[in-house]
């Protein structure tokens, strides 16, 4: 197992060495019940502070990913196998103990377990409806963005997502407020939000606006690729995801040679680029495509931006607030 610090970048030297151990243990490379050093030892492996590590442990307990037991050490309890469900990755603690608490309650009440069962299964039913068929418009700038917004974010089953580009609604008038009347809730950046607001302002629709930051696994990625005299390739689909993401590795202080950005399809100039470049970046949009051209000595990195998590709490409990009305 390799860990390396980046003292010349703006992330934090725990999460550095948390989103490294992670990705060993998720890719499989550590296994579950492997005994992992002592703080004293890797803090001394990678020269800094036993607090920097006790961190990083810290966070990954909270996460469930590993544990320390007094006088014996800390383990990986998590289980490594690549393709986990989000289930399987979740803090399941908050829900057993609310079903724990109704259960003893019904016990209480004298009711019967079984009657119980009956009783979970019929809320159940009714409270799926809540997030069946509930449609949502996602309007942004740049296409990856709404690739991923459309096709990755998991928001319960029954709930569609109609990707929309802003340019649609200067160039397609029409269409797009069609779309707009027919969707309950409208999610957009807070960059787009004033500008979609004026637009819909006699419409009364819901309109919310959420932050997207790169993925902090990407940008650790990222840092432990790079060094000053690399050159980055960058092959996305538009130039405004491209100036999105310079922007973004340059505010974390990632140092490198130069970034050489495209966005063509045309093999030839395609092969030109990553036969300039020392790492690849690719958007969601273009990994494949770009799978097939490299070598398997050239580091291809995603570059992903994910809603935070306040966001997704936000988008949750709006969807909530439109269909509860509908459960008697």
């Amino acid at each position: 197992m390799e860990i390396e610090v980046n003292r010349n970048i703006k992330i934090p030297l725990y999460l550095q060495i948390k989103e490294q151990l992670k990705e060993y243990i998720q890719s499989g490379q550590l296994k579950k019940d492997t005994q992992l050093p002592t703080e004293r030892e890797l803090s001394l492996r990678l020269k800094v502070s036993r607090n920097t590590v006790s961190m990083a442990y810290k966070e990954l307990v909270q996460e469930k990913i590993i544990s320390s037991i007094s006088g014996k050490g800390t383990f990986i309890i998590a289980e490594t196998e690549p393709g986990n469900n989000s289930f399987n990755n979740i803090n399941k603690l908050p829900v057993i103990k609310n079903i724990d608490l109704a259960i003893q309650k019904a016990v209480e009440l004298n009711i019967q377990l079984e009657d119980f069962m009956r009783l979970v299964n019929h809320r159940l039913k009714k409270k799926k409806n809540l997030f069946d068929n509930v449609h949502i418009a996602f309007v942004e700038c740049n296409q990856e963005q709404l690739l991923y917004f459309s096709q990755r974010l998991e928001l319960g089953t029954g709930v569609h997502i109609t990707p929309l580009l802003i340019d649609e609604m200067h160039h397609q008038k029409e269409k797009f407020l069609e779309k707009m009347r027919s969707a309950d809730l409208i999610v957009t950046t807070f960059f787009h939000f004033k500008e979609l607001q004026d637009f819909l302002q006699d419409e009364n629709k819901r309109i919310i606006a959420i932050a997207l930051d790169p993925q902090m696994e990407t940008m650790v990625q990222i840092a432990h690729s790079t060094s000053p005299d690399m050159n980055i390739g960058l092959v996305c689909l538009t130039n405004n995801f491209a100036e999105r993401v310079i922007k973004s590795i340059n505010n974390v202080g990632i140092k490198y040679k130069k970034i050489i950005f495209t966005t063509t399809r045309n093999s030839i100039e395609l092969k030109k680029i990553i036969n300039d470049s020392d790492i690849l970046i690719v958007s969601p949009g273009r990994k494949k495509e770009i799978q097939g051209l490299i070598s398997k000595n050239v580091p291809l990195i995603e570059f992903i931006y994910v809603p935070d998590k306040g966001s997704i709490e936000t988008l949750r409990n709006n969807i909530f607030e439109i269909k509860k009305k509908e459960v008697t």
